[in-house]
């Protein structure tokens, strides 16, 4: 969906914190327990004080989901004694993840999800568990698709009934750094801060900077504050600089790490016009593989499909079309975009890799 943030739970949030959490579970789990059950679990675990404590406790962290300004669903983490089960000091435990029902199947539950694997990798987790309901099967499969796998059972009391929760886990096989501060001797990357919106527009105004790209309308500043908006969300975007001026001369970024396949995708790239043709998204590029690689097997690329300067100059670094794909960048319609790839081996092969 368009437009939805995700933002961390304050204490000036703690009664839309209550109302989200009460709505989201009622809906959840109304159907399949008694009135007086649930009445006495909303009661209990949604106490205004209780929610307090635990947005105090530096070992839980919640997260909401907005659209629009309004919560559409929420995001609770526990790590250290926090955990609802004595696990690892080094693991994180996704405690809630629940979503408004009119805004299922809009990926809401998985922009949470990706959040708490981007904490699981700032924290540098060994691996991340939970706790799913065994009558619940859309979260379970839901688990499994992210690659989570059954490894325990534990009690989950509602109001008076003790029901049976299956434990789940991930390992978090790497921890890479989405946001280093890059540099040779031409440029500086350095991690994207909300204040570098007019710096980084002033460079991004230029309509001929975007002729090529899916979205030709990004010179726009309402069209480039929704992209903009999208880098700041993404955990892994930068403001490139030359170092001879100290401006900034344009922007990439990490995004969709996958720990899986331990990979990575650079992209959503661009640079004034006047830095073109001098080798500048070469070094860029280059900085980010070099990082990328001392934590990762491979590195993709989505390129539109009708920027041909952009496949051209990926084809130089070496990666190599692998497939053709309908992207949906945030806030914009969906694009079809080349896929390419190149792998560690590969890039060690290179000169500029080295």
């Amino acid at each position: 969906m368009e437009n939805i943030v995700i933002r961390k739970v304050t204490l000036g949030d703690i009664e839309s914190l209550r109302q989200i959490g009460r709505q989201t579970f009622a809906e959840t789990f109304a159907d399949s327990n008694s009135a007086e059950n649930m009445a006495k679990y909303l009661r209990e675990q949604f106490d205004i004080n209780k929610l307090t404590r635990e947005v105090s406790n530096i070992a839980s962290q919640f997260y909401f989901a907005l659209l629009d300004g309004q919560v559409i669903g929420y995001l609770k983490l526990n790590t250290g004694n926090a955990q609802t089960e004595a696990e690892s000091d080094n693991a994180l435990e996704i405690e809630r993840i629940y979503v408004l029902s009119g805004y299922h199947g809009k990926k809401v539950g998985q922009l949470l999800y990706d959040k708490a694997m981007q904490v699981s990798q700032e924290l540098q987790s060994t691996y991340v568990w939970l706790g799913v309901w065994e009558e619940n099967p859309r979260a379970i499969r839901f688990y499994e698709k992210n690659g989570f796998v059954a490894f325990d059972k534990h009690i989950f009391k509602l109001g008076d009934d003790e029901q049976t929760d299956i434990m789940m886990k991930k390992y978090v096989h790497r921890y890479i750094n989405l946001q280093p501060i890059l540099e040779n001797d031409r440029i500086e990357i350095y991690p994207l801060k909300d204040e570098d919106f007019q710096t980084l527009y002033t460079v991004a105004a230029d309509p001929e900077i975007w002729s090529q790209h899916p979205n030709k309308d990004r010179w726009k500043k309402e069209v480039f504050l929704t992209f903009f908006k999208g880098a700041m969300q993404s955990g892994g975007a930068f403001r490139i600089v030359d170092k001879a001026t100290g401006m900034a001369i344009g922007s990439s970024r990490f995004y969709d790490y996958n720990s899986e396949r331990n990979s990575i995708f650079i992209g959503y790239t661009f640079l004034a016009t006047a830095y073109w043709g001098k080798g500048i998204n070469q070094m860029a590029k280059t900085l980010m593989l070099n990082h990328a690689f001392q934590f990762v097997d491979s590195v993709s690329f989505h390129i539109g499909a009708e920027n041909i300067r952009s496949q051209i100059a990926i084809n130089r670094l070496g990666a190599i079309k692998v497939g053709e794909q309908e992207v949906t960048y945030f806030g914009e319609a969906p694009k079809l975009n080349f896929v390419y790839e190149i792998n560690k081996a590969e890039w060690e092969q290179l000169a500029f890799g080295v």
